[in-house]
């Protein structure tokens, strides 16, 4: 026989297991969302609030009087990210801050929570800092009447508490202190409430205010194109929320105007300080041109000659300009010549870097970076190729042929160059010949100093007309950002929000039951029914045995309490079936064992032997497991002797047979426990002993010790007629029907059979299993289940609670 391999997991899905499960973990399940309802409970009622109140500004520094004058401001930045820094800032958060009542926060400590009163505080202090050490620490108040208070904290494991009078200023030694009641009613409404009025206050420092509240600002761009910005603040307060997205909104319009203005300040202080050092330059000029004249005995006739001879000038000064620019020019074209010539290993950026300001530069920068691209080939051949390579060697004519170009066109314009410097000095001449033949030397000094006069009279009238547009630019400047929406106190938290708790706690308590019920389906390896032996053992089942639902103590004679009931005719199935394997009139052993305790073989013994003697048979049952001895206790008698006191000699058979109340039916009890109980249950002596014992009985039942813990049942099991094999529904294992297949297979117990004990036919699950067994076992039945009302027991008369718990039992 081939053994079927029984998995750990339950790998097909059975329907009525699963509901079965369902059933089994009600109570679990009950558990569950009983805690989970108190969770969501407690955290409701006892998790701060936390609000959100949001504002949004556009952001828009156009100046209209800047662009009626055409003058750009220098600090119109308006980069959003650049506003969202300066928001965030320090210094801003600083000077908002200090707006706000942030530097004494009160609070109404309740038994779980503890409330911030913003703005809503019955009582106000005033301090004065004598020691920082006080920052940051909760002062504890307790009003004891209107008149006087309690005042307590803590510092550095050291507690202070006194009584004080409302309204008078403390000295603390730490800090002076002043409290003033402005709301009595709503402390006694307080204590009324919470049967104390429990109050603190902290003296915030200044140092962290910031610290603790920019976590909680968040500024973030709402919409680049339309240059909006969204400022938004999160705390357990919603009055306080909306108050400081307020106020830094209100700022920031304030502090762009200011910062605006302060650009125009910095011009207008530079062009005042111009002003006044052209003055000084136009007085001296002035006082010079008067003194030169006097000297020199200048008439006013004579000035006729100074507007030409100031063209002159003005001329004269270009070409000389232009003729030093030649000269930088020149050089710096001499020095990349001389470069290119020495070198054969160019460094193009020094030379791009030479060559800035000239005004060749964009046609030597073209053919540098042509030099450029065929050195970087060049090297990123030479990391595969050797420098013979034909590539390289093309590589490098290439530079040559570039660098000749490079020099043949620095040669040109060098040349080019000299020609303009020489006719530029040829026009200096001349207009220098032309202005000393016309005029006295006096006369050029004089148009000079006049020139000088007129550049800084000019120069100042700009400077005075730019102020002018400065200070009408400042008076019209007001600050174009716009807040487009104010933030409103929040009515109804962020967060714990109530529907999506319930929503998250009802996802996730399904979750959690349907994992639970999943994982107990997949791991349940019980037998619950007959179908289970079936599919994994061939050896018969002798019959299915209900769940007696009333609670006994120990093992006893039901079958003979209730002849009537469906548990009495479970085990007249197994008597019948028995038949049908065994039929001979001789003298049978009974074998009963089970894989471990508690699976209900003593029960099977003793009932079994129960309906075997109420047909009319003699039956004897006797007690083998002699470690753990059970029938004693079913039959209510001592265990003084038994099986362990024949088998070591000290009584004989006759003086252990013990009657019952069933007539036909007697027992042995185990005896006393021995020291050796393996040795006296394999010993030659019970062989003896049965065989005296068969020719009086009809069926002699032996009650043995599981075979699942010990091997003494082996021995029992090889002798009997009927070897029967106790399992408990919803109690052995699967894996327990491996000592069947082994008991068939390594012991050749060919007449081996199973009782399925406990299926509880008020199930539906396990009333399958049991109508199964009862209904189709080896041909013998009495139709596919019981209910009928053949079988029933008579019932006297239940309770409300009993019917509604024997309602209960069939729904399930």
């Amino acid at each position: 026989m081939t053994e079927k391999k029984i998995p750990l997991i339950n790998e097909k899905f059975d329907f009525a297991l699963f509901i079965y499960i369902i059933k089994k973990s009600a109570i679990l399940i009950g558990l569950l969302i009983g805690i989970a309802i108190f969770s969501v409970f407690a955290y409701l009622r006892y998790t701060l609030p936390t609000y959100k109140s949001s504002s949004i500004i556009q952001i828009n520094t156009k100046n209209q009087t800047n662009q009626l004058l055409n003058i750009e401001n220098v600090s119109d930045n308006n980069e959003l990210a650049q506003i969202i820094e300066l928001i965030r800032s320090t210094e801003f958060l600083k000077r908002t801050f200090n707006k706000l009542p942030f530097q004494v926060t009160y609070f109404s400590e309740g038994t779980f929570l503890k409330n911030e009163l913003y703005k809503n505080e019955p009582f106000s202090i005033e301090f004065n800092i004598k020691n920082n050490i006080i920052y940051d620490v909760p002062i504890y108040i307790e009003f004891i009447d209107k008149i006087n208070y309690n005042l307590s904290y803590e510092i550095n494991d050291k507690k202070f508490e006194r009584k004080y009078t409302i309204g008078e200023w403390i000295d603390l030694s730490l800090v002076e202190l002043k409290l003033t009641v402005s709301n009595y009613t709503a402390i006694l409404e307080e204590h009324d409430e919470l049967k104390k009025n429990n109050y603190f206050f902290i003296i915030k420092n200044p140092a962290n205010i910031i610290k603790e509240n920019l976590d909680k600002l968040k500024i973030s761009i709402l919409n680049p194109s339309a240059q909006t910005v969204d400022i938004s603040f999160i705390d357990n307060n919603a009055t306080k929320t909306s108050d400081v997205v307020n106020t830094i909104a209100e700022e920031f319009l304030k502090y762009d105007v200011e910062k605006k203005k302060e650009s125009d300040q910095q011009i207008l202080a530079f062009i005042e300080d111009q002003e006044s050092l052209l003055l000084k330059n136009i007085d001296q000029t002035e006082r010079e041109l008067h003194d030169f004249k006097q000297v020199n005995k200048i008439e006013l006739t004579n000035q006729d000659n100074v507007k030409p001879i100031s063209i002159y000038l003005t001329k004269f000064t270009e070409i000389e300009t232009e003729v030093l620019n030649i000269e930088f020019e020149y050089s710096t074209l001499k020095r990349i010549n001389e470069y290119v010539n020495k070198n054969s290993n160019l460094n193009i950026l020094d030379l791009i870097a030479i060559l800035s300001g000239t005004k060749s530069e964009g046609l030597i920068v073209s053919i540098l970076n042509k030099l450029q691209d065929l050195i970087n080939q060049k090297e990123i051949l030479l990391n595969d190729v050797t420098k013979n390579n034909h590539q390289i060697q093309v590589i490098d004519k290439q530079v040559q042929n570039q660098k000749q170009i490079l020099i043949e066109f620095i040669s040109s314009t060098l040349s080019r160059l000299e020609s303009q410097k020489e006719d530029y000095k040829k026009k200096l001449a001349e207009y220098e010949e032309q202005l000393f033949s016309k005029n006295t030397y006096n006369e050029i000094e004089y148009a000079k100093l006049n020139r000088i006069y007129s550049i800084n009279e000019g120069f100042y009238n700009q400077l005075i007309e730019k102020k002018a547009q400065y200070l009408i630019s400042q008076a019209g400047f007001v600050s174009q950002n716009i807040i487009l929406e104010k933030a409103v106190t929040p009515l109804f938290p962020i967060s714990p929000d109530k529907k999506e708790v319930l929503i998250f706690s009802i996802i996730l308590l399904l979750l959690t039951c349907i994992g639970f019920i999943v994982v107990r389906y997949l791991i349940y390896n019980e037998i619950t029914g007959v179908h289970d032996i079936k599919e994994y053992t061939s050896v018969p089942i002798l019959g299915a045995v209900p769940l007696y639902k009333t609670k006994v103590p120990v093992s006893q004679l039901l079958v003979h309490y209730k002849p009537n009931s469906m548990f009495a005719e479970a085990f007249r199935t197994v008597r019948s079936n028995m038949q049908f394997i065994n039929n001979e009139e001789s003298s049978k052993l009974i074998s009963i064992s089970s894989t471990v305790s508690g699976e209900g073989k003593t029960f099977i013994a003793v009932n079994l032997g129960g309906i075997l003697a109420m047909s009319g048979k003699k039956v004897l049952i006797l007690d083998m497991d002699l470690r753990k001895p059970r029938i004693h206790l079913s039959f209510s008698t001592d265990n003084s002797k038994g099986m362990s006191t024949i088998l070591i000699g000290k009584n004989s058979i006759e003086d252990c047979i013990r009657n019952t109340e069933i007539k036909g039916l007697q027992f042995i009890t185990a005896g006393p426990v021995p020291p050796n109980p393996s040795e006296l249950a394999m010993s030659k002596k019970v062989d003896e002993i049965l065989n005296e014992l068969k020719p009086n009985y009809d069926f002699i039942i032996i009650d043995t010790p599981p075979l699942g813990i010990v091997t003494d049942a082996i021995n029992h099991f090889q002798r009997a007629d009927f070897p029967i094999y106790v399992m408990k529904a919803n109690f052995s294992k699967r894996a327990f029907i491996h000592n069947l297949n082994h008991l068939l297979i390594n012991s050749k117990l060919s007449n081996l059979s199973v009782v399925l004990n406990g299926i509880d036919v008020y199930s539906r699950y396990g009333g399958y299993g049991y109508r199964y067994a009862y209904g189709y076992g080896y041909g013998y039945g009495y139709g596919s289940g019981y209910g009928s009302g053949y079988y029933e027991e008579k019932e006297t008369k239940k309770s409300f609670i009993q019917k509604l718990k024997f309602w209960n039992k069939k729904q399930t």
